[in-house]
Parts: C-alpha cells; sequence; structure tokens
C-alpha cells in the first residue's frame, strides 16, 4: 500500500484536523482513541503492517483528535462534545451517508453515543477494547497516580503506560509504544485526556444500540478488563461477543489476523448499506457446541417471559496469569462443559458465552434454579479451585430477529450476578415468588438498587449445598 496522505478539514470553530482515508470496500470511520498520530501509524512497523492489512478489507477513515498528532494542538475543551465534534466534522466533510463504526479503547463510548445519536447512519457497530463507564477501569487513587505521573514526567509516564497496555513487549516494542505516546500528545493534554476517558459514561445508552454490533476484547486486557467487554455485550440489543486470546490492549500488538478477519466477516465485502454476513450466533474462543439449539434467523419482534440466569468464574484475568494461557484454556473448556451438559439437562438454551460465563434462557424458574443448583455442585465436587458466582432473574424479554433477548429483565439478571460472591446463586424476589411453596432453600439478602433502575429490590441466595 501506497503510503497514505494526511489531509485537513476545519471545524465550525476554525480547529484544524488532520484525517486520512486509505484503503477499499465498505467505508469503516475510525474515532481516535485516547492519544492518536497519523504519522505514527504510516511509519511504525509493527502499527504499519496491521493498518495495511485492515485496509485490504475496508476503506479506512482515521484522524487525530485536537490536540493530537498532526491536528491542532492548543486544545483547552476536553469534553465527549468536543471529541463528537471532531468525529462529525470528518464524516460531514467526507459527506458519509452510512458507514461502519469502530470504535477502541477510549473511542468506544464515542461511537456509542454517535451511534446513539445518528442510528441510521451507523450501519455495523465495532467495540475493541471498550468500555461503557470510565470510573470502572481504575480505583481513583490509581486514575489520580497515573494523571499526575503524566504530567509530572512524560517520559516515565508513557513508559509506565506502555508496560500496561502492553505487557508481553519486548524492548523495541515497548520504546515504539512510549515514543507513540510522546509524539501523540504534550505532557498535559495526554493527562487532560485520560481524565475525560476515566469520566465518560454513557451506559445509560447501551440499550438505545439499534445497529448491529460485534464487541472484541483479548481476555487478559488490563487497561479494560473482559469484565468490561461483557458488560457492553449483555446491554447492547444486537451484540456478538468475540473473546480473543492475549493481554494487549492496542490492537496492532500480538495476533492480528483473527481481529481483522473478525471485522471483515461482520461486515462483509460490498458497497456500504450492502447485505453484511449474518452474524446472529455468538462465537467465542471455543464457540456454542453443536447439541445446544441455536437462535434461529428471521423472527419478528416478540417479548415473551423467559427466567434469564448469569454466570461468572469470579477473578478469571488472575486464573489465566497463575497457569498460563495452554492450562487456563484446558479449565476453562471444563466449566463450559460442565454448564453444557447441565442446559441439556434442563432444557436450557445458551444465549451467549462470555469468555469467563454465560448468558442462559429457561422457560421456567423452577428449571433454571435446579440447573443452577446442579452447576454449583459439579464445579464443586469436581473443579473445586474456581469459585462461579450466578443471578436469576424472571420477567418480559423481547427478541428481535433472532438476536439474543434483552430488555429490563435480562439487565437486572445481570446486575444481579455482579453482586454475588463466589459460589453464590442470588435471584430477584419475582423469581422467587413464582416458585413459592417449593422446597428451593431461600435465604434473604437484603435490598439492593440495580444500577440505572429506580426502586430497590429484595434478592435472595439459593442455599445449594447439601
Amino acid at each position: 500500500m501506497v503510503k497514505p496522505s494526511i489531509q485537513f478539514v476545519k471545524r465550525e470553530d476554525g480547529v484544524k484536523i488532520a484525517y486520512s482515508t486509505f484503503g477499499e470496500g465498505q467505508p469503516l470511520v475510525c474515532p481516535s482513541p485516547w492519544v492518536t498520530s497519523l504519522s505514527y501509524i504510516f511509519e511504525d512497523p509493527f502499527a504499519k503492517q496491521f493498518w495495511e492489512r485492515l485496509a485490504q478489507e475496508v476503506m479506512v477513515i482515521s484522524y487525530d483528535k485536537h490536540g493530537c498528532g498532526q491536528s491542532d494542538r492548543d486544545r483547552k475543551d476536553f469534553t465527549l462534545e468536543a471529541e463528537l465534534l471532531d468525529l462529525e466534522t470528518v464524516i460531514n466533510h467526507l459527506n458519509l451517508q452510512e458507514f461502519n463504526l469502530l470504535g477502541s479503547s477510549m473511542a468506544g463510548p464515542v461511537s456509542i453515543e454517535y451511534t446513539a445519536r445518528h442510528p441510521k447512519k451507523v450501519t455495523r457497530l465495532i467495540l475493541y477494547g471498550s468500555y461503557a463507564r470510565g470510573k470502572d477501569l481504575a480505583k481513583e487513587e490509581v486514575r489520580s497516580a497515573i494523571m499526575s505521573l503524566v504530567r509530572a514526567s512524560w517520559g516515565l509516564g508513557s513508559k509506565a503506560l506502555a508496560d500496561i497496555f502492553h505487557p508481553e513487549a519486548n524492548t523495541e516494542e515497548l520504546q515504539s509504544l512510549a515514543k507513540f505516546q510522546r509524539d501523540s500528545a504534550s505532557p498535559e493534554e495526554a493527562a487532560n485526556l485520560l481524565e475525560l476517558a476515566f469520566s465518560l459514561d454513557v451506559t445509560e445508552l447501551l440499550h438505545n444500540i439499534t445497529a448491529p454490533t460485534l464487541i472484541l476484547h483479548r481476555d487478559g486486557d488490563r487497561v479494560a478488563t473482559i469484565d468490561h467487554g461483557r458488560q457492553l455485550a449483555v446491554e447492547i440489543p444486537n451484540a456478538r461477543f468475540k473473546v480473543l486470546k492475549g493481554a494487549i490492549h492496542p490492537w496492532w500488538y500480538g495476533e492480528t489476523t483473527q481481529i481483522i478477519e473478525e471485522i471483515s466477516a461482520f461486515i462483509g465485502r460490498g458497497e456500504a448499506g450492502a447485505p453484511a454476513l449474518d452474524t446472529h450466533e455468538v462465537t467465542t474462543k471455543e464457540g456454542p457446541e453443536a447439541d445446544i439449539e441455536p437462535l434461529s434467523i428471521g423472527e419478528a419482534e416478540m417479548v415473551e417471559q423467559a427466567t434469564i440466569l448469569f454466570s461468572d468464574i469470579v477473578s478469571s484475568t488472575d486464573i489465566v496469569t497463575k497457569l498460563g494461557d495452554t492450562a487456563a484454556r484446558d479449565v476453562f473448556r471444563k466449566h463450559d462443559k460442565i454448564i453444557r451438559d447441565q442446559i441439556k439437562k434442563y432444557g436450557g438454551r445458551e444465549l451467549q458465552n462470555l469468555g469467563d460465563g454465560f448468558m442462559l434462557s429457561f422457560a421456567s424458574a423452577s428449571a433454571a434454579i435446579k440447573c443452577a443448583c446442579d452447576i454449583q455442585k459439579e464445579i464443586s465436587r469436581n473443579m473445586p479451585t474456581i469459585k462461579v458466582r450466578m443471578g436469576i432473574n424472571t420477567g418480559e424479554v423481547v427478541r428481535r430477529e433472532g438476536k439474543h433477548p434483552f430488555g429490563q429483565a435480562v439487565v437486572v439478571a445481570s446486575r444481579i450476578a455482579s453482586r454475588a460472591k463466589g459460589e453464590q446463586i442470588l435471584v430477584s424476589d419475582v423469581t422467587r415468588h413464582l416458585i413459592s411453596g417449593s422446597r428451593f432453600p431461600f435465604i434473604e439478602k437484603g435490598r439492593f438498587k440495580p444500577k440505572g433502575f429506580g426502586e430497590t429490590m429484595k434478592i435472595y441466595e439459593v442455599s445449594w449445598k447439601e
């Protein structure tokens, strides 16, 4: 590929934004993540190789945000609206009516906000290594320490962040990544952008996303952990979640072939707006077993009652770190088989494999609880070194075009699971009432207010140990 040219467009306030288009195929707009430099991705051997390969599949549209790279550097406004202004300026300048949008890391919340505001423009949304709420990325003292280090010593700060972003880096890669950060922005602007990244919160918009969405996440990412990717997959209605191996945050390092293949398959070849490959099934590092009933294609939108169960391996990232990729993969396979055996036994449906857990659906509340209890018993007997937490809720869920169910009942089940501890099964008051008179031993665990909901609710623990 010939080195792409860098062009400029003026925002409505006169700020110059550097942008570039390269490649062929459907347009893929890539909003700027934390700090950016078009010069870097065209010249650095690691980044250049990745972007050249991606440009063989799509027409890439990228830019340097205000304050970074070749764009005007004198930035004073560090807000989400300012990020959106850069993105909208490039899109409007190129007169893009329909396009695919790819948000990585900090650009994920920006892409989610844009998609919610312009649903007819975004054909497909792709999120890589991203998150919904920045405050969840790290504790407040950690966030403050990182920003202070960047401001005080950009040299040390860039090296420290490079090590977090790419823990597997050799000396050459580490130096390259640190240099990229320093060349992209001044220490003050880099710190201000970090502060903005930590302040972004688009959790309330996730259910408004109507575009088919692909979520790519490396399971060992230390910047945005797999839990952040799972939250996006659970709460965006038309999401497909793909768990990738690795601990590297920047996608142009490490094993990148699968990332490009996933993007290409999801978008499909051809002109913008043309039908792409069907992606209704959720695939993960192992993929659903053949005997799991797939969601059908072409179903009209419908509302139905279901009991939703979320499971999650506690501290799954620590397992990978401690055991290594190969041994951890064997653990996850054994865990997945135990759960799938019980799903089949109780007539449940696997809706999503979330990398280190599952989203399941059952026709009855009693079947869901029986399945959850037997899963815990089997894991306790056969895999005592891991702990699984579960959350169960019953209510009306919406199914659209064969996608996995979504709606408030699904979100509440996810929130309940996140509140559980290892080996706990927590259920909503609604689910408990549906099986009143049964022999299930319930223990009241108080009330809690799920994030995003106005009312508190009672939750109960199912005592499954014999």
